[in-house]
Parts: structure tokens; C-alpha cells; sequence
């Protein structure tokens, strides 16, 4: 939603604020657990904890890989506030099994089901592109991930502190009351932001969804092959998923086993694990909620891009050869870089697409994430297994970078600025309703004259 001030500026609608919370008490709760659970791993599965870590990994990639395009759509439908509330109880499911129950299998049954649900970072960036302009989307993107490393900033430290003072149960228990806490939000204070869900909201028009719905036979309708055929049916939607599968086989290589790593090969404790996980928090916090707003509109998001991607390869560079624990801190360095890579991909993908699609379009991208969790984690986990004896049990993060350099040179085939979507494809892809909203330019009634936004400028430009 845009009004046009006296002084030329463009204002937006601030209600995409509101989410920020859902994502900070989720990952709060979420990374309150994660400064222990890496210990108790190691403690309950041993040399096997790799393996299992791996074959975790890949059962929630391959769920999510579903899931991102099913959530997607569906909140396209009936709106972002009841599927974040979904997802949210989904995701921190685990947390609760730990408050309950001490048994490990358990508790890493409970994780790979929650891919089932891993849909919350698509749902929240379709979220806050209902109400943002296409200029000012990295901006905010970059503030939500600024939310979540926020989130990771505090709860290691949290965690290990909790942990160190009261002992673990305290730790579980407070990551559950967090959660609910974030549901009730959703619940009471998160307003919907998708149009078509908020002029459902009468009891006619609930009743005429529920018929519509019925007759597509939800959720069977929602075939996540549809990703497959969104990606496959734009050229330059497939270029960016490309760039990201690369991408993202590093990420995970890096985000499914360096705590057990460290926990291993360097004997992090707990509080060791909290302080690392906060610096790389901070990290995530200052890139992309400070340095991604002003890199964007001076780069753009292509080479803002290039830089992420060049950053997280010299970060896996140096875990790989490190043999003390400050070189293990010093990627922190080329980690704040690598947080551009998130927002820039997304705000790419975002100025393609119409509002209607929004939520499909993200679902997309974020089930490449996905899919590469599906496989990723267990390739290098089995790695790290085999080379964990070896002169340089690292080796596998080398590995890593080598992905993220392939899709740094893959990222020079992307156009420098975004909007090349082909209508007569995706209509062909999408729904007919879909498709024509992908078509749709955006226009604004400005001194009664109607200016056009073009979708293939690098920034949102407003004629004066």
C-alpha cells in the first residue's frame, strides 16, 4: 500500500513491523536450545552423531521442499496469519518434546518432522511484500533477517547462562513458554496482510472459500512438483534457483554440522557453543538489518549478491583450515558478509513477481533451500565422519566453498536488474488468475496523472 507525501517520497504501509515478533520469539526459543543440544548429541550418539545429524537434515529438506510450496500457495489463499500460526507450532515442536521427555530418538524424530513445517522465512518475506513497495523490500527483508540474528544473538548466551545457573530443564521450559507467547501473538495482534484473506473474513465470504476449497480438494491440489514447473517455465527464476541450489549446498554443509564439529574436534562446552552462535547472530544482525540497506541501492542486488557469495566461500576457507579456536572466530569477519546473500536472492525474486503470487514465488526459491537441506547434510556429515581422524578434519567446509564459488560465477549469468518474467509461460504454469496477476504492472494515481512502476528497473523509481 503506497501514498505519495508532498515532498515527492514514497510512504509504505508499516503493519509489515508486526511480524518482526513472530520471527523473534520463534528463533529465540529455537536458538535458547541450541547452545545444549549440540553436547547432548554427542554425549547420547557418540562418533554416530554426524550420521545422525545427516539423516536428520535430509528428512526435514526433503519435508520442507513439500511444504514451502504447499504453504506458499495456500497462504496466497487464505492468508499469511493463519499459516505463520501453522508453521510456528510446527517448527518449535521439538521444544516441547525436550521439556517432556529426555530421550534423544525422540527428540530427533520430532526435528525431521518439523520440516513438515519449515515454511515460516517465505511466509513472512510474502508477508511483508503485501505491504511494501519493490524498492523498499531489501530493506525490509533485511530487517526481518536482522530480527532473527537479534534472536540468535540473545538466546545462545541466554541458553548457556540458564544452563549454567538453573540447569537444562529451565532452558526447555522457557523456550516453550516463548512459543507460546508467539502464537498468542499471532493470534491477537498480527493483522492479515494478504488483500484476498482479509475480504474472506465475512461469514459469506469464509463460507463461498470453503466451497472453492472443497472443490479443488485441498491440500491435494497444492502438487509440490508445482515448484519444479514455476522454476522450469521462467528463465530467469531458474537462474536464481540455480544460484541459490549451489549456494544453499554450502550453507548447509556449514549450518547442519559446525556446532558438532567445534563440540568435537575443538571441545566447545555449551557456553562456548552460546558465544559463537551469538557472534554469528550479531553477525546476521548488523549485515542484514545495516549493511544490506545501504548496499542494496547502491549495488544492486546482483553484485550485493556476489559479494555474500564470494564472503561465505572465504568463511567455509577458513573453518576448513583452522587448528585453533580464534581462527574459528575469525570467519566471523567474512560471515557478515555472507548474510547479504538471503535478502538479495529474495529481493530479486520479489520484484519479478505480482502480489498474488507472492507467496508461491517465495515458496519456490525457499523449496531449492529446502532441497538442498534434503541431501547436503547428509553428504557432508558422512564427510566429516571420514575425514574426522584425518590430518585435516575440515576438509569437507572446503568443499563447501568450492559450491559457493560455483554459484558465484553462475551469478554472473543473472541480469542486473530483476523483472524478467515471460507472461506467456507462467500462464501456462499458474493458475489463470495467478498468471494474469504476474502480468499486471503496477500503477499509482499521482497529481491525478497514473504513473507506471516498472518491473525491470533495479530501484522502485516514482516520476516527479
Amino acid at each position: 500500500m503506497r501514498t505519495m507525501r508532498s515532498d515527492g517520497r514514497v510512504e509504505f504501509d508499516q503493519r509489515y513491523l508486526y511480524v518482526l515478533p513472530v520471527l523473534f520469539y520463534e528463533f529465540l526459543a529455537l536458538s535458547l536450545c541450541r547452545s545444549l543440544t549440540p553436547q547432548m548429541m554427542v554425549d547420547f550418539f557418540g562418533s554416530w552423531t554426524y550420521q545422525i545429524i545427516g539423516i536428520i537434515e535430509a528428512i526435514k529438506g526433503i519435508l520442507a521442499f513439500v511444504s514451502c510450496s504447499i504453504f506458499g500457495k495456500l497462504s496466497d489463499k487464505i492468508g499469511r496469519r493463519k499459516c505463520l500460526f501453522i508453521t510456528v507450532a510446527g517448527t518449535c515442536f521439538p521444544v516441547f518434546v525436550l521439556v517432556f521427555s529426555s530421550n534423544l530418538w525422540l527428540f530427533v524424530a520430532a526435528q525431521a518432522f518439523s520440516g513438515c513445517f519449515s515454511s515460516t522465512f517465505p511466509l513472512t518475506f510474502a508477508y511483508i511484500s503485501d505491504l511494501v513497495p519493490k524498492e523498499r523490500r531489501a530493506s525490509a527483508y533485511g530487517l526481518a533477517l536482522a530480527t532473527f540474528g537479534l534472536s540468535f544473538t540473545i538466546g545462545p548466551i541466554a541458553g548457556g547462562y540458564l544452563y549454567r545457573t538453573v540447569g537444562s530443564h529451565a532452558v526447555f521450559t522457557s523456550a516453550a513458554l516463548l512459543v507460546l507467547v508467539d502464537l498468542a501473538f499471532i493470534v491477537l495482534y498480527l493483522p492479515e496482510s494478504n488483500k484476498a484473506a482479509i475480504a474472506s473474513e465475512s461469514p459469506k465470504s469464509r463460507y463461498l472459500l470453503s466451497l472453492e476449497l472443497k472443490r479443488e480438494h485441498l491440500p491435494t491440489d497444492f502438487n509440490p512438483l508445482d515448484t519444479i514447473k514455476v522454476l522450469k517455465g521462467d528463465r530467469f527464476l531458474s537462474r536464481v534457483a540455480v544460484v541459490t541450489f549451489f549456494y544453499y549446498i554450502g550453507v548447509w554443509a556449514l549450518v547442519s554440522t559446525l556446532m558438532i564439529y567445534v563440540t568435537r574436534v575443538f571441545h566447545f562446552s555449551p557456553i562456548m557453543i552460546g558465544y559463537l552462535l551469538s557472534a554469528f547472530g550479531l553477525c546476521t544482525m548488523l549485515a542484514e538489518g545495516v549493511l544490506v540497506r545501504y548496499a542494496v541501492p547502491l549495488l544492486g542486488e546482483r553484485l550485493t549478491l556476489q559479494i555474500g557469495l564470494l564472503g561465505f566461500s572465504c568463511q567455509c576457507f577458513i573453518i576448513g583450515l583452522s587448528t585453533s579456536v580464534w581462527m574459528i572466530y575469525t570467519c566471523m569477519i567474512f560471515s557478515f558478509l555472507a548474510n547479504l546473500v538471503y535478502p538479495s536472492i529474495s529481493s530479486l525474486v520479489s520484484r519479478s513477481v505480482g502480489t498474488n503470487a507472492q507467496g508461491e514465488a517465495q515458496g519456490a526459491i525457499n523449496g531449492v533451500k529446502a532441497l538442498t537441506e534434503g541431501f547436503a547434510p547428509l553428504f557432508f556429515g558422512h564427510l566429516l565422519f571420514v575425514f574426522e581422524d584425518s590430518f585435516l578434519p575440515g576438509a569437507p567446509y572446503l568443499v563447501a566453498a568450492v559450491f559457493a564459488l560455483i554459484a558465484l560465477v553462475l551469478s554472473f549469468s543473472l541480469p542486473e536488474e530483476g523483472g524478467l518474467l515471460h507472461g506467456v509461460e507462467l500462464e501456462d504454469i499458474l493458475h489463470h488468475s495467478e498468471g494474469k496477476a504476474l502480468l499486471e504492472e503496477d500503477f499509482e494515481e499521482v497529481d491525478g496523472n497514473e504513473k507506471k512502476t516498472s518491473s525491470s528497473s533495479g530501484l522502485y523509481q516514482v516520476d516527479s
